[in-house]
């Protein structure tokens, strides 16, 4: 069997080494300084396009900002923030540029993600090097996974790896054969070289994720670096949940899944209500001269698209407030939970949509221009709400048939 071997140093052992790089931060540190990233990434949006993935120096601000490891084991020098933090602190990212808010909060939950996993897999992972990064390709029907002795031997193809090319390790989901059995779902986190980025991202919204697909050929994984996907969306029995006693650890990582997504076309939308108002209050019509804050309709639009936003984000809020909630009081939730909560954020992106959509003829040819950002949110709002995540239709779909007891689609991540 010629399979591609991970390499693993012998310093590698389950007595994670402390790491010392600098301060954890605390949420409002956080939220402050994703706020003062904001102008640098209007000033880059255009660029990151062009590019079609998030600038390096942005990435490095991010990095040197202490963002990039919010969710992070402070075992491993991270701060070790929730939910609520990485919300907020996308929320500011995004007024600035959706793509780069796209790709931060991947990242960044992704390092919870690792921290869900045993010891030595997160060791392996940040043992070298504590900012390491980690992209996703969770379509399981995309890999094929077989158990060999001491892992499996692990090949496949996943679409939309957003940040991949920042990455040093990928976390990815494939179907493991199992003897008498069906395949189980089962993730798995590989190294460079083993992965490729293939850089197929050609899109006209989301722009600059750099959601390439990734392949994986024949590679062997060991087994610590492995988990199932039961045990993962459970929550209960996740093997990081035994190495630390923060409660985000144990947080059934599918019921949370939507609002790192859903988030990033809510921050779009609300700034840019924030941001047409602002430009409406002193803007004249040009062919007529009318002050354009004084017309009913551009009043209505804005009502409007004000409304959504903020109906979407105080349900968002809500929900996962509650799932936090939940889980430090050791408690998880059910299906019918979940998908409630799933609908919600499904539909709050509808509503973002939805703001984005009413402003867009008020703003007249102008906000076309590729030199403001409206026309940038509304393509990226479009982009978002087409995830499998966020698609309303699947989730209302869902919810519906969980609602009228007839038993829901397979292959929902819950």
């Amino acid at each position: 069997m010629n399979l591609k071997i991970i390499p693993k140093t012998e310093a590698h052992s389950c007595v994670a080494p402390p790491y010392h790089l600098g301060p954890a931060l605390t949420h409002d540190e956080a939220v402050k300084a994703a706020a003062q990233l904001v102008p640098k990434l209007l000033e880059r949006a255009a660029h990151a396009e062009s590019i079609r993935r998030v600038p390096a120096e942005t990435i490095q601000d991010l990095h040197d900002a202490g963002l990039m490891r919010l969710m992070q084991p402070k075992r491993f020098g991270g701060s070790e923030l929730g939910l609520t933090t990485l919300m907020d602190v996308v929320l500011e990212l995004s007024k600035g540029c959706a793509s780069t808010a796209w790709v931060y909060s991947n990242l960044a939950s992704h390092s919870w993600n690792i921290g869900q996993l045993s010891l030595q897999a997160q060791i392996d992972v940040w043992g070298d090097d504590p900012k390491a990064m980690i992209a996703t390709g969770l379509a399981f029907p995309c890999g094929k996974a077989t158990p060999v002795e001491g892992g499996y031997k692990l090949s496949g193809r996943w679409p939309f790896g957003s940040g991949v090319d920042a990455s040093e390790w990928m976390f990815v989901g494939a179907m493991t054969e199992r003897a008498g059995g069906a395949p189980q779902r089962r993730f798995f986190v590989i190294p460079r070289p083993a992965f490729k980025s293939l850089d197929n991202w050609h899109a006209y919204g989301l722009t600059a994720t750099g959601s390439h697909d990734v392949e994986i050929t024949e590679t062997f994984v060991p087994e610590h670096c492995s988990v199932s996907a039961e045990v993962f969306a459970g929550g209960q029995n996740l093997p990081g949940a035994a190495v630390y006693d923060n409660p985000l650890y144990k947080m059934p990582t599918f019921a949370a899944f939507a609002y790192v997504l859903c988030i990033i076309p809510l921050g779009a939308a609300k700034a840019a209500v924030e941001q047409f108002t602002a430009t409406m209050i002193k803007r004249a019509g040009t062919y007529t001269g009318a002050r354009l804050a004084e017309l009913t309709p551009v009043q209505v639009r804005i009502a409007e698209a004000a409304s959504c936003v903020e109906f979407a984000e105080s349900v968002i809020r809500r929900d996962w407030t509650d799932l936090e909630e939940m889980v430090e009081r050791d408690e998880f939730p059910s299906i019918e939970t979940k998908l409630r909560w799933k609908r919600n954020a499904a539909f709050a992106t509808q509503l973002a949509v939805r703001s984005v959509d009413a402003l867009m003829p008020a703003a007249g040819a102008a906000g076309l221009s590729s030199h403001l950002p409206l026309q940038r949110q509304f393509r990226d709002i479009h982009a978002a709400s087409a995830h499998i995540g966020l698609t309303w239709d699947v989730h209302a779909a869902a919810y519906g048939q969980s609602a009228l007891g007839l038993p829901t689609q397979g292959g929902l991540l819950l």
